[in-house]
């Protein structure tokens, strides 16, 4: 090939390539800043405003693409891209009553909302099946459950420690401040939207659904944001939890080993004061 038509062809490659595309919403870096702080509802709001010019600008191509003489020298622009929702901020539109205090909202982050609650509905329908499907009493474990204590008339009701945590406890440690009343709570009414993982099972064993716990402290915060209240009334919901698993019940070697374990800090006089000291050894 001769320089020349080496040359004309490189000019028609280029004259054939699609021009590059325009940014219609982050077109600096202080744009993007600037946009980064925008409130949830505004960002929201500005979202709405700029999926509808895509619509009305998807109709447009449309009928230029139906009728291309009606006007040859119009010039669409291309779609505006959203601008950014933080997956913390989705997690939280998930709540209805959180999702309803916006007055508009895009239409298509309502429909991936939709979709990622239903699809979280099914994992967990599966994963529910699955728990209850399978029979503990053919388990090679060294903890078994033990019968459910009946409520005493005129006593608080204790609360109910969730299949999931004895599943999870069985493969690891379970984060303490899982067992404060109010994440106990959580855990038991949202149990069909916790995150779960598969366990590796034991040689002869079905896989077990247990918490994914980096993913749930993403939700109920960490180990080492427990103060010491929390510390005071997450430790005997979690004991009580190990006498139900210890097949030994409260004289089980676990039981005891809890029992001692949380003696030695809470007999401890500047408990309080130290807590955040100790609370890493605990």
């Amino acid at each position: 090939m001769t320089q020349s038509e080496d040359s004309n062809t490189s000019a028609l490659t280029q004259s054939t390539q699609p021009p590059p595309r325009v940014h219609q919403t982050h077109k600096s870096q202080v744009i993007q800043l600037l946009l980064k702080g925008l409130t949830l509802g505004q960002r929201l709001r500005k979202n709405t405003e700029i999926e509808e010019m895509n619509e009305a600008q998807a109709l447009a191509r449309l009928e230029k693409a139906l009728d291309p003489e009606a006007d040859p020298d119009e010039v669409i622009p291309d779609d505006t891209s959203l601008i950014t929702i933080e997956s913390r901020e989705r997690r939280a539109l998930k709540a209805p009553t959180f999702l309803a205090s916006f007055s508009r909202v895009p239409k298509s982050l309502r429909c991936v909302l939709a979709a990622e609650e239903v699809a979280e509905r099914e994992l967990d329908k599966a994963a529910k099946r699955k728990i209850d499907g399978e029979d503990t009493g053919t388990k090679k474990r060294t903890r078994k459950l033990r019968a459910e204590k009946p409520r005493v008339l005129g006593q608080q009701s204790e609360i109910e420690i969730h299949q999931l945590l004895k599943d999870t406890d069985a493969f690891c440690s379970v984060p303490l401040h899982y067992f404060t009343n109010k994440n106990l709570q959580y855990i038991n009414v949202h149990a069909y939207k916790v995150p779960v993982t598969k366990a590796n099972p034991e040689k002869g064993e079905k896989a077990r659904t247990i918490i994914d716990i980096p993913k749930l402290d993403d939700i109920l915060g960490k180990e080492d944001e427990m103060t010491f209240g929390d510390y005071a009334v997450a430790h005997p919901n979690f004991y009580r939890m190990i006498i139900e698993l210890d097949p030994q019940g409260v004289q089980g070697t676990q039981s005891r080993f809890y029992k001692n374990h949380f003696s030695f800090f809470n007999h401890q006089i500047d408990k309080v004061e130290e807590f955040e000291a100790w609370r890493a050894l605990e």
